[in-house]
């Protein structure tokens, strides 16, 4: 049998484990979640289908998966620079205790906040002051990934299929023409107009066709009742 060698712009299934300090934070794998008491009812276990390069995973993982094989699997280990970054000191802020009160947000030391649509982890509080660092959780942390190569998708409406699902979550059929896609999502679920224009220029980068047009699905109609 033969494996094929996984390249920059392949769309690949994969299935990982990301850990901190030892500590499992993130995974693909539902018994894994459950295991690390990380699960999670808002997210979607199993495996993940990603373009090598297109930064759907981090920079790190995805550098490593070039030259790899299907069904091969491997451990990684990340520097900050190829995971969250380092610490930037100009995103640890001073802001004054009042500026939340006026926004009835309560704060605590090591708590997380929304502020100005920034998340921020509290350091302390205290003499009317609050010191919230912007940085990323994990940013200056070296990350641990294991990682099981599946396989490598080859089959355009997959590969669309993937894009698709990627940022809209959403199980849409794909009617592959030549060069040209329709996407036909469920009625009541259609894909929002600026999210149809990246998710088009994606399909038209990696997949390589020239045309993509949504549509929506008419409901199915309902069988006469039978007396």
């Amino acid at each position: 049998m033969v494996f094929l060698v996984l390249k920059e712009g392949d769309f690949v299934s994969l299935d990982y484990v990301g850990k901190v300090g030892g500590k499992i934070f993130d995974t693909t794998k539902e018994s894994v979640a459950r295991k690390e008491n990380i699960y999670s009812e808002k997210t979607k276990y199993g495996p993940v289908t990603i373009i090598i390069g297109s930064g759907q995973l981090l920079r790190g993982v995805e550098e490593s998966l070039v030259g790899k094989k299907e069904n091969e699997s491997f451990e990684v280990e990340l520097p900050p620079e190829k995971a969250f970054g380092k610490k930037n000191s100009k995103l640890l802020k001073i802001i004054p205790q009042k500026v939340f009160k006026s926004q009835k947000i309560d704060v605590y030391p090591k708590t997380m906040v929304n502020f100005g649509n920034l998340m921020g982890y509290v350091v302390s509080v205290g003499s009317g002051r609050v010191i919230v660092d912007f940085n990323h959780p994990l940013a200056g942390k070296e990350l641990h990934y294991t990682v099981e190569i599946h396989k490598k998708i080859t089959d355009k409406k997959k590969q669309v299929g993937s894009i698709v699902e990627l940022y809209s979550g959403k199980n849409c059929k794909v009617n592959l023409n030549e060069n040209k896609v329709s996407i036909a999502c469920p009625k009541g679920s259609a894909i929002k107009p600026e999210l149809q224009k990246i998710i088009e220029q994606d399909i038209k980068k990696y997949v390589k066709l020239e045309s993509v047009k949504f549509v929506n699905e008419k409901p199915a109609e309902e069988k006469p009742k039978q007396e």
